[in-house]
């Protein structure tokens, strides 16, 4: 018989018949580990420590952007030591201006320092927050509370707070819970039927035309439609006009529309207007709407006795939008959503797999069970830090101070011949524009130098203050969220801005 040819053997059986490695690069090392542990807080200790000393805007240099975006894969694996300088070398020196004491353009807050260690635990024990037995699922119902409290949201058995990546995804969740439950007060099942030929009446949003951009996204993503989303005129202080939204409703609803839900804010992003809350209450149960509140800025806002009377309604909401990334110096990402049904956003999200059994009675509830996510990050240890090491006075003299500070900007704004105030200081949030004396300039005019001074201000590293628009007009817009902010800080902004301004016109 002739003897049959072997093949050459295929190279994953070679790889296969080599004795297993006794070290593997993962393999633990606890007196490695903590080398490399010392190591990396010290470099996280370093980057703290210079922050501030650092230019507020540091661009990333083009051979850098070069080497980060082309780097190979290496055949054989790094050596620790190599990725932490690495990480020195190409990464560290380059972050978001986010967290320096003189970046006013983004509403995120540095992160506190116990918070970052606090991840770092999270991190290290590799538990996601979707649900099972374990004990940063119960911290989660405990900093539930601690939110719902602060805000004024009611606490009762049928509450409850769940972690998101931010306000977007909060959102989301709760404009899907309500577009559940009007199908399901309507007598159908949304999540059985869609909506694609149903022949039944189209369903509508209203906002105030200051809402954030992610509302407009989410109804967009649930297959609505941006036309869905009825803007309702603002007043002069930028809030909805409850009469204006009575209006739009009754149309719509004479018009053969099914009105659905009424999305409230409790500071705006961009000038940091408190919608009338409380007449928005009314109407959405006079007209059977699910009453969703973002308060993913301006929430907290309510700790402070000059504004807590124009957050009056928010606790009547069905859900509230409240992100600890922005005022709570949590570190990114962290947004909240609080519900006050949980059964509503259970009914529009469960779904167990076989391979998943369902919380019992003496278990905290699943968040899986109530969003879109399964597998989702821990941030809970990271937030019970942040808020925990504050307690309720310290959040309470935060979000107090932060205003105080934006309202003496404002003063100085309006006490400055060349400055102007484009809308009312509101919280956190100053908007205003550089108007030389005796220029004669029109808006177009404005818009591009008052542009033109916030490169400027980059560029010059003392701080970082991008433009926005208000009402049509741009603005140099300020928000001030950093627990080392001074009245210092706010005279060197102001001084800065008459500086850059008086060079740019040639003065």
């Amino acid at each position: 018989m002739e003897t049959l040819r072997r093949r050459p053997p295929l190279p994953y059986e070679t790889a296969m018949n080599k004795p297993i490695a006794d070290h593997h690069p993962y393999a633990l090392d606890l007196a490695a580990f903590r080398d490399l542990g010392r190591r990396t807080v010290d470099l996280a200790a370093d980057c703290l420590e210079q922050l501030d000393s650092r230019p507020a805007v540091n661009v990333v240099p083009d051979d850098e952007r070069r080497l980060l975006m082309g780097i190979a894969l290496p055949d054989e694996g790094m050596q620790a030591h190599d990725m932490l300088a690495f990480l020195e070398q190409h990464v560290m020196p380059w972050p978001l201006p986010a967290s320096h004491r003189r970046s006013y353009g983004w509403i995120c807050s540095p992160s506190a320092p116990i918070a970052i260690l606090a991840d770092t635990i999270a991190t290290t024990m590799n538990t996601g927050l979707d649900g099972y037995d374990h004990a940063s699922l119960f911290l989660m119902q405990g900093l539930g509370r601690w939110f719902m409290e602060l805000a004024g949201f009611p606490v009762d058995g049928n509450s409850l707070a769940v972690l998101f990546s931010g306000g977007s995804a909060a959102n989301l969740n709760a404009l899907t819970t309500a577009l559940h439950s009007a199908a399901r007060a309507d007598g159908w099942n949304i999540r059985e039927e869609g909506l694609q030929g149903s022949g039944r009446p189209p369903f509508t949003v209203y906002a105030s035309e200051e809402v954030h951009s992610s509302v407009q996204k989410c109804c967009e993503q649930l297959g609505l439609g941006r036309r869905s989303l009825r803007i309702v005129p603002a007043d002069d202080r930028f809030r909805l006009r409850p009469d204006a939204l009575r209006a739009l409703v009754e149309s719509d609803r004479a018009a053969g529309m099914r009105p659905f839900c009424v999305v409230g804010v409790a500071g705006t992003t961009n000038v940091g207007a408190i919608d009338p809350l409380d007449a928005m209450a009314d109407i959405a149960g006079e007209y059977g709407l699910w009453f969703h509140v973002d308060g993913a800025y301006g929430a907290l806002g309510i700790l402070d006795p000059a504004y807590a009377d124009q957050y009056r309604g928010m606790e009547r909401a069905d859900t509230l939008t409240l992100d600890p990334h922005k005022w709570l110096h949590t570190p990114v990402d962290c947004g909240a959503l609080l519900m006050r049904d949980r059964n509503a956003h259970r009914e529009a999200f469960s779904l167990v797999p076989d391979y998943l059994s369902e919380s019992g009675p003496d278990s905290a509830p699943w968040p899986s069970e109530h969003m879109f996510q399964l597998t989702y990050a821990n941030r809970a240890l990271k937030t019970w830090a942040a808020i925990g090491r504050l307690g309720r006075n310290g959040v309470v003299e935060l979000v107090t101070r932060c205003n105080r500070l934006a309202a003496y900007l404002a003063d100085r704004v309006e006490r400055s011949p060349d400055l102007e105030m484009l809308a009312p200081c509101s919280l956190s949030v100053v908007n205003f524009r550089y108007v030389p004396t005796d220029e004669g300039m029109d808006d177009a005019a404005l818009d591009a130098l008052n542009r033109h001074i916030s490169d400027a201000v980059a560029a010059s590293g003392e701080a970082h203050m991008p433009t926005t628009k208000v009402r049509g007009r741009t603005a140099l817009r300020a928000c001030v969220l950093h627990y080392a902010n001074t009245e210092e800080d706010m005279d060197h902004l102001v001084d800065l801005v008459r500086r850059l301004g008086r060079e740019a016109v040639g003065r």
